[in-house]
């Protein structure tokens, strides 16, 4: 007999690749937006986008059996489902309501970034960001030459941005050809596709990636040529995703002006929960240049600093700390912005009264050091922060006449480098730190699951005993009662129960006994075993054509990094000591 806690209402999101950053920032977002509500929870539903369909390609048959995780939609009782594919298993956005998966006709559903008529969608603006930014290119940057590296036909965000390309040029009096563009899959993949856009325009001075993962390669073929982005090459992508800050040298991308795409699809879903109207929505742009493309939208004027006004610090902030406002904060966190204000305010005042203690000094230090333990760097990029402080500071020297309130200043805006860096230092060590004992256990799990004891037979049993060696300190292992035989003509018939072998929280492993095992697969995510989250990924544990169960991850960007190579890791093991 399974246990079960208090019912919640569910939401499912249905994302491509979990591993990406832009999948990784929606899911993010979602999560943020249902911050306030202790009524909801999450479920992640990520396949794999398969470009080609290749029937004799390894990869092909992999992606097709790994996206029998989106029948879980059938199952799992959703209230609400947000969906950011254009199509599902070769199904489009036109056809979810299709009896193939009868719950999409059931639920309310919100559509991120596609082009599904007739339906609530969340969309960009791909205008406005994309049009900044070459505006500023031709008529600032003097570019007469850009190219762009597309994305997918069945991506109608690709194929709008494209088009707003185009309309850019024509507009700004600039030819356009077919030699300027290159489509891709929009995946970090596309390094034959940017050489032969290189090869095709060696003197481009400009080129706009669709979005932020395509500039992976463009950089990459950049480099082989001796060409430097932002030097000798200016290039902007879209999406604005944490990962293009930390790029070498950092992304300029145009992304959300203010609310996020996840955070406006949570809010239109809960209003078509509760029966309301609503109407499709599309969210502002705007572009963040970086050292790829500098661009910075104002200057901190002389007056400004002068006046201290509360309106110009806040907006010093929201520009280093772009981040801050998109994301929900408890209580009992530190108010980095209210910080920010304090410290900031008191070294523009010492301005206008040309004076600062040593007292006083001491006192900055102390709250500048609070703003950086307390994670300030989560919300911005390095290089934009360490710009922006240059340009404060380089404005208030110009502007101070005391030389010890100067020189006071200085030593604060030195001392936000160190804290920076130093915060940076230990965020990459601790990542680092992480991955490698994530390693560890992933390999000592593997020595475990071997037969070297003949004593004890490895199988189903051994193998749930030794899952909190699998490196994911929150997951859940499910497995059906007799594996699922994949076949491509038929429809694969998902079991209506499952079992919830073992459960492993906070690193501390519990095999659930054999007899509480069992449970329709629509109540596996109110079992209290599982860790307490508010969200899961679903990811489908399966070797070949045969599908095994499911692993139960809590969704965090340690998930979403090694979730799916944990999962087939599990797959693999379990395949290896299947006598069936």
């Amino acid at each position: 007999m399974a246990y079960y806690g208090d019912r919640k209402r569910t939401i499912g999101l249905i994302i491509e690749d979990l591993s990406v950053d832009y999948s990784k920032e929606i899911i993010n977002s979602v999560q943020t937006a249902m911050a306030g509500y202790s009524d909801l929870r999450l479920v992640v539903l990520a396949g794999i986008h398969d470009e080609e369909k290749r029937k004799d390609d390894a990869s092909y048959w992999y992606k097709t059996v790994h996206n029998t995780i989106y029948r879980l939609e059938e199952s799992l009782n959703l209230s609400g489902l947000i969906l950011t594919l254009p199509n599902i298993c070769g199904v489009s956005g036109e056809e979810v309501m299709d009896e193939g998966y009868p719950n999409f006709a059931k639920v309310p559903k919100v559509f991120i970034s596609t082009g599904v008529e007739n339906c609530t969608t969340v969309r960009y603006d791909n205008e406005k960001g994309v049009r900044e930014a070459i505006d500023y290119l031709v008529n600032v940057k003097g570019v007469t030459k850009l190219c762009m590296l597309g994305g997918r036909e069945d991506n109608a965000d690709a194929q709008e941005r494209k088009q707003v390309f185009i309309r850019c040029l024509t507009e700004n009096r600039l030819n356009y050809t077919e030699d300027m563009y290159e489509k891709t899959d929009m995946s970090i993949e596309a390094k034959a596709e940017a050489e032969r856009l290189m090869d095709r325009n060696p003197d481009t001075e400009a080129i706009f990636c669709v979005n932020d993962q395509v500039a992976v390669p463009l950089y990459e073929v950049l480099k082989e040529r001796g060409l430097m982005p932002g030097r000798d090459v200016q290039v902007f992508g879209f999406d604005n995703t944490k990962f293009s800050g930390s790029m070498v040298p950092p992304l300029a991308s145009v992304g959300a002006a203010n609310v996020t795409l996840g955070q406006q699809a949570l809010e239109l879903l809960l209003a078509k929960m509760d029966g309301r109207e609503v109407e499709s929505v599309v969210l502002p742009t705007r572009l963040y240049g970086k050292e790829s493309l500098e661009y910075e939208m104002y200057e901190y004027t002389t007056l400004e600093m002068l006046q201290v006004d509360s309106a110009f610090i806040n907006r010093m902030f929201d520009d280093c700390f772009y981040r801050y406002n998109s994301e929900s904060h408890d209580a009992d966190e530190v108010n980095l912005k209210r910080l920010f204000f304090e410290f900031i305010s008191r070294m523009l005042k010492s301005m206008v009264t040309s004076a600062m203690t040593q007292e006083e000094y001491v006192e900055l230090r102390r709250l500048i050091y609070i703003f950086f333990e307390n994670g300030a760097m989560r919300y911005t990029d390095p290089a934009r922060l360490v710009r922006s402080i240059e340009r404060l500071q380089g404005g208030m020297n110009k502007s101070q006449k005391s030389p010890t309130a100067n020189l006071m200043n200085n030593r604060c805006f030195s001392y936000m480098k160190d804290r920076a860096i130093m915060a940076l230092s230990g965020e990459i060590n601790q990542s680092n730190e992480v991955l490698k004992k994530g390693r560890e256990r992933l390999q000592d799990f593997f020595i475990h699951c071997m037969e070297f004891d003949e004593l004890e037979e490895v199988n189903e049993e051994t193998i749930a005993r030794r899952c909190d060696r699998l490196g994911l300190p929150n997951i859940a292992v499910l497995l059906f009662e007799k594996p699922i035989d994949y076949k491509e003509d038929e429809k694969t018939e998902i079991p209506t129960s499952i079992r919830l072998m073992c459960s492993v929280r906070d690193g501390e492993l519990r095999v659930i006994s054999p007899e509480r095992r069992l449970c329709p697969l629509s109540g596996i995510l109110e079992r209290t075993e599982l860790p307490k989250s508010n969200g899961f990924a679903a990811i489908p544990v399966f070797y070949g054509s045969r599908i095994y169960g499911m692993l139960l991850a809590s969704l965090n960007d340690e998930s979403a990094n090694r979730g799916e190579l944990v999962a087939d890791q599990l797959g693999r093991t379990l395949r290896l000591n299947d006598k069936t």
